[in-house]
């Protein structure tokens, strides 16, 4: 297998002595400037190329998974987040989520492009590259999305939070996506609940920030195409192992599956550096399970 050496910027306390919870990334008190009170390190880490890899990731072994798996959309009114173009998307995205995990329902609530140019392209500006190694919601804030998205009255044995991230127009030239085998984890230690002062339409309101670790093991897809998509998780109400973490409870009818995926966009040193270097689409849902 091929392999990458690059930055991840993980988080850490402002300083060695300093309390590592009630972490913040404040979007409120002075914007646009975002305020943290923990520090982003960089750290060389070396991220794993799964193209030509006997390797088969899957979303309940190391919490993602790669699918095959054309869209129909127009895609570049999908880029411009055209609501028909969405639509027609999200329809699709859920016969995969459901073919892929046997989900009984997915309720998405996100949507969001992001485009990196190496150069002003007078294009409609859309959202850079995440380059912070993070998780979409903490248990708390995918308990408040669960609840949110749920069908009142009904009750469901299991819910998942799944990212499903594609490339669009083209493959993606630099600024991939790196997920880290969940199993290389240790949950108690590497995951800090961090609170979202955001605005409200943004709804969530607490996120994982996460500190660097050694036995981290990262792996991403070179040149993913529209194509592809892949699925990772977010969080899983299934998953023992985290929610012994979590809350330190073993309820009825956990396992042994991955809780959740870590994962940040890097720039690739040896990449391409000069045109246009990606456009991504990454939609959010619920998945409940009768």
């Amino acid at each position: 297998m091929s392999a990458v050496s690059t930055v991840l910027h993980y988080a850490a306390p402002l300083t060695p002595d300093a309390p590592d919870d009630d972490w913040c990334i404040d979007a409120l008190s002075r914007p646009p400037e975002v305020v943290l009170n923990f520090r982003m390190v960089p750290h060389e880490t070396t991220v794993t190329d799964l193209r030509d890899s006997a390797v088969r990731p899957t979303l309940d072994t190391m919490g993602f998974e790669r699918a095959a798996a054309p869209t129909r959309a127009d895609q570049r009114a999908l880029a411009e987040k055209s609501a028909p173009a969405l639509e027609q998307y999200r329809r699709e995205t859920a016969e995969l989520l459901t073919s892929v995990t046997g989900a009984t329902k997915v309720e998405f609530f996100d949507a969001t492009v992001r485009r990196q140019d190496a150069t002003p392209s007078g294009a409609t500006p859309h959202q850079a590259p995440h380059r912070r190694v993070h998780v979409d919601q903490s248990p708390n804030g995918a308990r408040a999305r669960a609840a949110r998205h749920g069908v009142e009255g009904r009750r469901f044995r299991r819910f998942q939070i799944v990212n499903v991230w594609r490339p669009l127009l083209e493959p993606v030239r630099n600024y991939p996506l790196a997920l880290c085998d969940y199993r290389s984890l240790d949950l108690s230690a590497d995951l800090v609940a961090t609170r979202l002062e955001f605005p409200e339409w943004l709804k969530d309101r607490e996120n994982y920030s996460v500190k660097h670790n050694p036995r981290h093991r990262w792996h991403y897809w070179r040149s993913l195409t529209p194509d592809e998509a892949l699925l990772f998780k977010i969080y899983d109400s299934a998953s023992r192992s985290l929610a012994l973490a979590a809350d330190g409870t073993e309820r009825p009818g956990l396992t042994d599956v991955a809780g959740l995926c870590p994962h940040t966009a890097f720039y690739d040193e040896k990449g391409p550096g000069i045109g246009h270097l990606r456009t991504s689409l990454e939609m959010r849902a619920v998945l409940f399970y009768d």
